[in-house]
């Protein structure tokens, strides 16, 4: 932990911050191990504090490593520990993680320190996983494709999206937790790239999409598989095969020093050869770790390149309003001569 300090106090230097106040919850849980909901970090060039209220004293015990620790009261920012701030002039906040009235808070009782808006230094660190980081992610996907074999064994005519959703959860927990809501979208919904289950039962040749995710030790995995109860639609068998395809070239173009930008365009410009780019709106995929979503993203906007230790997503698409939707999702990590694929379920186009 005390190395991801002295990470940060690097980045801080470099952008001129004697001290920055970290909200963000799993930028915590990096920096200090904790896992609690009610928590936040104090880091300057010279010392680190964490704080939180007395519910989490014990596991603050427990799990807080490589910093100092202060319990407070129940809303650490309308009791911000002013004492710990003595003798800054500058402090920076995680702009993208504290409300305006808890700024202004801070502000109130920092009236000699000027707060200042700081981008995410922390996700910076993230992004790059270590091995133990990698392999959490590993177990966590294992779980998902674990999961995955008893949907195909159960996903059948007539059973509800929200009835299949709940049970994927359910089947989470028993070794960590959804990593997010599961999306299970059937028939038309699954032109919706991020449906929510509903009560429409799913029916005999339409094609239904799982994305789902674990949270094992509290990092993510990240998958989506589509597949057709009986007989497909051709169109939409059609549509299976190109994105099944575009996914395999993106895969292709994927190592350290690539191009997120130029990856992305090895899937997209292939489903527009094909007469579908309208169809596929997204990015081609994203970082996971702590969080589903992180650094970096594959995209066409992106100007980010692929580093050894980055776990991405490769999730190509493709959305026919009133018909349906495919999205196949594996998830990498990038090495300096390719990747290692996490996602071991099957892509093959399956009629159950």
């Amino acid at each position: 932990m005390s190395n991801r300090i002295a990470g940060l106090r690097r980045l801080m230097a470099k952008e001129g911050l004697p001290g920055i106040v970290v909200s963000n919850l799993a930028n915590v849980q990096y920096l200090c191990g904790y896992t609690g909901s009610n928590g936040m970090m104090l880091v300057t060039r010279k010392t680190a504090w964490f704080f939180t209220d007395f519910r989490y004293k014990e596991q603050m015990k427990r799990q807080v490593r490589g910093c100092r620790k202060q319990m407070r009261k129940r809303d650490l920012y309308y009791d911000f520990p002013v004492k710990c701030a003595k003798g800054l002039r500058k402090l920076g906040v995680e702009q993208d993680h504290i409300t305006l009235s808890r700024f202004n808070v801070m502000k109130r009782q920092l009236r000699k320190v000027k707060l200042v808006p700081a981008k995410d230094l922390v996700l910076g660190l993230r992004r790059t996983k270590d091995r133990a980081e990698v392999e959490l992610i590993r177990r966590a996907q294992a779980v998902t494709d674990q999961v995955f074999r008893w949907v195909l064994a159960n996903a059948r005519p007539g059973r509800s999206e929200r009835e299949l959703a709940a049970e994927i959860e359910c089947r989470f927990k028993c070794h960590g937790e959804s990593a997010f809501p599961a999306i299970v979208a059937s028939g038309p919904n699954s032109a919706l790239p991020h449906a929510e289950p509903s009560d429409r039962k799913l029916r005999r040749g339409e094609a239904v999409t799982f994305d789902t995710g674990c949270r094992f030790k509290g990092y993510c995995s990240d998958m989506t598989r589509t597949v057709f109860l009986g007989r497909p639609n051709p169109d939409l068998k059609q549509v299976y095969c190109i994105v099944l395809e575009a996914q395999k070239r993106a895969l292709a173009g994927i190592k350290a020093g690539a191009s997120c930008a130029e990856v992305d365009g090895l899937a997209r410009n292939y489903i527009k050869d094909q007469g579908y780019g309208q169809y596929f709106g997204h990015g081609l995929g994203h970082g996971v770790g702590l969080a589903v979503h992180e650094q970096p993203g594959l995209s066409y906007a992106s100007k980010q390149k692929l580093a050894p230790g980055d776990v991405v997503t490769v999730e190509p698409g493709i959305y026919l309003p009133g018909l349906g939707g495919v999205r196949i999702e594996d998830m990498v990590l990038v090495t300096k001569t390719g990747y290692v694929n996490f996602t071991q379920s099957p892509k093959k186009l399956l009629s159950l």
